[in-house]
């Protein structure tokens, strides 16, 4: 499956969800895409308060965009396959690690 056949949405926008305490945690949206092959929509989130200058790892977090019935919003549920989390590592490393033109 080439990346060409993938529909990415690289707009980066701040997401608010709730941590399992309830607390509110807000997000930054890395990275969005369809892919044909599981067709699902997947986002790479960021937690915004993770972000510096001094080059250390940012974690990651993959998820599932479930839509609703009618197509708008829905819940991110967890990446649960091995072949899911391959391919969104590939995908992560492929677009993260270009250079922006």
């Amino acid at each position: 499956m080439s990346h060409e056949e993938m529909d990415f949405n690289n707009e980066e926008e701040l997401l608010t969800l709730y941590d399992e305490e309830g607390n509110e945690v807000l997000y930054r949206k890395m990275l969005e895409f369809h892919h044909p092959g599981f067709d699902k929509e997947y986002v790479i989130l960021a937690e915004e308060g993770n972000f510096s200058n001094d080059d250390e790892e940012i974690e990651l977090i993959p998820m599932i965009n479930m839509p609703d019935d009618d197509g708008e919003g829905g819940k991110f549920m967890p990446v649960e396959t091995d072949e899911e989390w391959d391919m969104i590592e590939e995908v992560v490393n492929t677009q993260m690690d270009e250079p922006e033109e």
